[in-house]
């Protein structure tokens, strides 16, 4: 099956340096337009927030609702299902800023879906659950720019993979251009970029620390949306962290072009396990490895093989170190676990970006080509 990549773009004013909201001779429209690049389509979006969320229904409409039938299905006629995923996902929406709920109140008009079946998409995640695996490499390890690989791995979504977007927004209001990476209708971020070059993706940490969420704080993904917004630098990130007390655990890697960090955090504490990496190199998977926590190590069976990806992902840096560039980095990524990589059946999408370049690539499911994705150009 064809995989393509859907990207979405909001922007607050249309200028051609940046993405305007016409586009030569693809589709104009007074509400944004569609764009095709190869295999994808950039859809570029003007105005306020409530503005961006009607553009965004209207354009990525068909996505949104096809997670939605996904859902569905999923659910079927299982009452209990559909009350835990409804439960879930009005508490993560309850928290939501102002801000974020005008996009959904724009959504609404547009997208062709009730207020209570975005809400359910905006829990998508939730209601399956996903892992991943990631390695950034710079200095010693790399032939030049700091490049960052990230697996995306889950049970499920299979059957909405042409169904992951990338939305871009450029707000009106002064913040940060600000891109993430997801399937259609989760206004959250589990991967992000922002225009100073920052990039940023979460791990599943609940193997270590616990499976329990706190719906009495901000969600961690909405969370990581909305600092992105105002993130300047690494430094800013490392101040968010320090002060922030999450809903649930989870391993969360940044990145600008010099170096990266990985932030294992829960609902009593955080610790950067920058210690626990050689120099140059961070690998994450689903465990705290800072030796500051006092949570015992999970074995392989309890933490979706956790242990061994790690260990894989940290021999075959050094197996190429000195020479990690982005072609490298998809190959790491790429190498199955029973070869001695980090990708494995549940491997839903795959990342490699260079901060510095602004460089994305992206493989939709395991057998998808990498796809390049100028991020410069959208900014």
């Amino acid at each position: 099956m064809k995989k393509y990549i859907f990207i979405v773009l909001s922007i607050a004013s249309a200028t051609l340096a940046a993405v305007s909201c016409t586009n030569g001779d693809q589709q104009p429209s007074s509400k944004g337009s569609v764009t095709f690049i190869d295999d994808i389509e950039v859809v570029s979006l003007c105005g306020t927030w409530e503005e961006m969320g009607e553009q965004y229904g209207e354009l990525a409409g068909s996505h949104i609702r096809h997670v939605q039938e996904y859902l569905q299905r999923v659910i079927g006629n299982d009452a209990a299902k559909r009350d835990s995923i409804m439960n879930i996902a009005e508490k993560l929406y309850s928290r939501y800023s102002h801000r974020l709920k005008q996009f959904f109140e724009g959504m609404e008009r547009t997208s062709g879906l009730a207020m209570d079946q975005l809400i359910m998409n905006n829990a998508v995640e939730y209601a399956g659950g996903f892992f991943c695996s990631g390695l950034a490499a710079w200095g010693d390890y790399t032939s030049g720019d700091l490049v960052y690989g990230r697996n995306y791995d889950a049970p499920s979504y299979t059957p909405i993979a042409d169904d992951i977007i990338i939305t871009v927004y450029h707000p009106s209001d002064g913040s940060l251009s600000t891109a993430t990476i997801g399937y259609a209708g989760e206004i959250y971020a589990v991967n992000a970029i922002n225009e100073k070059g920052l990039f940023l993706e979460l791990n599943n940490g609940m193997p270590t620390a616990g499976y329990d969420l706190d719906f009495e704080r901000f969600s961690t993904t909405e969370s990581l949306l909305e600092v992105m917004f105002d993130a300047y630098n690494l430094d800013y990130l490392d101040a968010f962290f320090k002060s922030y007390r999450s809903f649930g655990s989870f391993i969360i890697g940044v990145a600008d072009e010099n170096e990266a960090r990985s932030y294992e955090i829960c609902a009593t504490g955080v610790e950067n396990a920058a210690e626990a990496n050689p120099k140059g190199l961070m690998a994450q998977t689903n465990y705290y490895v800072s030796p500051n926590w006092t949570y015992p190590t999970p074995s392989d069976e309890d933490s979706w093989m956790a242990i061994t990806r790690r260990n894989n992902l940290l021999n075959l840096a050094e197996s190429h170190k000195g020479h990690i560039d982005e072609k490298t980095m998809c190959g790491i990524m790429a190498t199955n676990i029973n070869d001695g990589g980090p990708m494995h059946d549940l491997t839903r999408y795959q990342l490699v970006f260079t901060p510095r370049t602004k460089k994305l690539l992206i493989s939709i499911e395991k057998n998808s080509d990498w796809t390049e994705v100028n991020m410069n150009a959208f900014f």
